[in-house]
């Protein structure tokens, strides 16, 4: 190599040397691939491609999908927040006993409308004036119990146990047949 050297720059001196063709054409294998690698990697790129317009079209489908979403959404009816809700049912179900709640809410479900609504309607009315006669009623006929317990008469013991002298206590069991002389057995634990 070194005679093809000196005999190039004797020569010709403002020409490439044999070494300096050998490295270039050695750069230029290596910035060019050679023919399988090229046509492997144009493969590989319409693959990606695909794969990529793939993914653009189920991109631009789940925007649609997603503005369509939010059109309905807004032309549906807004539903009403939670704490609205629970104030609707409290003003609905004010002054109603267990029953007439049970039934408004049956007669709400089935109806497929609000409590406010169903309790306005003229079938409920009717039934929840109805039920509230048949509750007066049975008031009515039902026994006072607090009144039987105040004129119940109190027992012996009892009396006995609120008489103080020794003088109101002879004096009831004087009331009750107990003779001093001939003392009954059955007030001997008095």
């Amino acid at each position: 190599m070194e005679n093809t050297t000196t005999e190039a720059t004797e020569e010709n001196l403002g020409e490439t040397t044999p070494t300096e063709e050998t490295q270039e054409e050695t750069k230029e294998e290596k910035e060019t691939p050679n023919e399988k690698t090229t046509e492997s990697y144009t493969d590989r790129e319409k693959r990606y491609y695909a794969r990529m317009k793939e993914s653009e079209e189920i991109a631009k489908k789940a925007k649609a999908d997603l503005t369509k979403a939010k059109e309905e959404v807004a032309k549906a009816k807004l539903p009403i927040s939670d704490i609205d809700a629970i104030l609707e049912v409290q003003s609905s179900t004010r002054d109603l006993d267990s029953e007439e709640v049970a039934e408004l809410k049956l007669r709400a479900s089935s109806l497929g409308i609000g409590l406010s609504e169903a309790r306005k309607n003229t079938n409920y009315n009717i039934w929840q004036k109805a039920h509230r006669e048949m509750v007066e009623k049975a008031k009515a006929l039902a026994p006072n119990t607090n009144q039987g317990e105040v004129d119940k008469p109190k027992t012996l013991t009892e009396e006995f146990k609120e008489a103080k002298t020794q003088e109101e206590k002879e004096k009831l069991l004087n009331k009750y047949g107990w003779n001093p002389l001939n003392p009954r057995r059955d007030f001997t634990s008095l």
